[in-house]
């Protein structure tokens, strides 16, 4: 411990303190002393100790030493704070730039798959519609084929067959709805 002159109020008073707190010390003696100059110095050493004690707990709680400015101390604060949110402001930039990157990678890769499946979908329509072209083809051959050859049955005695006009029909219908299918039309029925 070391011995320390202070004065408050024009009156000398030696107080003993650890050599590191003394420079604290002579700041809160001093801003004791700006406090009670106006007032008549008529203290006794149990005061000037309970003033001591006041002024440190005064400082302690505005977070500032003696002599340090305490609106300094609070932009000193509020600077720290503010980074803190710029650090944490960049940290979600920085995450809501990655998901960006992959949601338009996403959309990529989905319209390729959506592009590659149209294109699989219009190849098999393709097919399915040449396969019913050419069956159609054969069909209508095949008619052409039967109406220019003599049928067996038409010199029969009896060639007015009452089975044979309704299946012709059947046959026309049949091959109209394969026109039909070939060209996109709905069929009447």
């Amino acid at each position: 411990m070391s011995k320390v002159e202070i004065t408050i109020g024009g009156r000398d008073f030696a107080i003993s303190c650890g050599p590191e707190d003394e420079p604290r010390v002579r700041a809160l003696v001093e801003s004791i002393d700006e406090h009670y100059q106006e007032v008549a110095p008529r203290f006794s050493q149990n005061l000037l100790f309970a003033c001591l004690r006041a002024a440190d707990e005064v400082f302690d709680k505005a977070g500032v030493a003696p002599g340090e400015d305490p609106e300094l101390a609070r932009t000193r604060a509020r600077l720290a704070e503010v980074e803190q949110e710029r650090d944490r402001l960049e940290a979600a930039l920085s995450s809501a730039t990655d998901a960006r990157g992959r949601l338009e990678r996403d959309i990529r890769q989905a319209r390729e798959e959506a592009a590659t499946r149209d294109a699989a979908q219009s190849k098999a329509q393709a097919e399915r519609i040449e396969t019913l072209e050419a069956r159609c083809a054969d069909l209508q051959q095949r008619l052409e084929d039967a109406q220019s050859q003599e049928l067996p049955f038409a010199a029969a005695p009896h060639g007015d067959d009452p089975e044979l006009l309704p299946a012709l029909e059947r046959f026309a219908g049949l091959l109209e709805s394969c026109a039909d299918k070939l060209e996109g039309r709905v069929p009447n029925t």
